[in-house]
């Protein structure tokens, strides 16, 4: 499982939803070439390196869709769609730049924020627990969705390793890199109201 940051260096410092979606990107951005290197090493077949890209687009749309439910309950309307939009931008970027170096000059931002939104479209049908996670049927679409694009070979066993495995691996890490470097007013507003 990769390292991923859980707090900021220094803690006092108040943080822009900006600052804290670029650190999260980092973090979705880390677990999903983590997957791709697991499904490799246990003998699961990519065949280049745009396939490699496409299957860590599918988990990142899948842990952006993650951070979105996670911060439901955390964070106002205003902040929840400022902090995926700029999570998404971010990540978008990260990935075109990934595709110029393999594939060339092309519009990939787009072509992966239209995925992204019909992924989340997609997701937001699955049960979410803000403790325990996705439901099983969420983390069987992710398989599922990894599946198609790693190939025929593999297809069959692809979504059981990632139901089994990864989806709970990376859903924990994201978790508790979420609650390291995220804090919302809406959240520090209700926490304030309780005392």
């Amino acid at each position: 499982m990769a390292r991923v940051k859980k707090r900021w260096n220094q803690q006092d410092r108040p943080r822009t939803i900006a600052q804290m979606a670029n650190a999260i990107a980092a973090t979705v951005w880390k677990l999903a070439a983590g997957v791709v290197l697991n499904l490799e090493n246990d003998n699961f077949e990519t065949g280049s390196q745009a396939q490699r890209l496409e299957t860590m687009e599918e988990v990142v749309c899948y842990l952006i869709h993650i951070c979105d439910r996670s911060i439901h309950d955390r964070a106002s309307a205003a902040e929840r769609l400022e902090f995926i939009t700029a999570l998404a931008r971010d990540l978008a970027r990260m990935l075109e730049d990934s595709r110029v170096d393999v594939e060339g000059k092309g519009e990939y931002q787009q072509t992966f924020l239209n995925k992204f939104n019909h992924r989340s479209t997609a997701y937001s049908g699955y049960g979410f627990d803000p403790r325990e996670g996705a439901s099983f049927s969420m983390r069987c679409r992710l398989g599922n969705e990894v599946g198609m694009v790693m190939g025929e070979r593999d297809r069959r066993w692809i979504p059981d390793y990632i139901v089994g495995r990864e989806a709970p691996e990376i859903e924990s890490a994201l978790r508790r890199s979420m609650m390291g470097l995220t804090r919302f007013e809406a959240e520090v507003s209700k926490s304030a109201g309780r005392g």
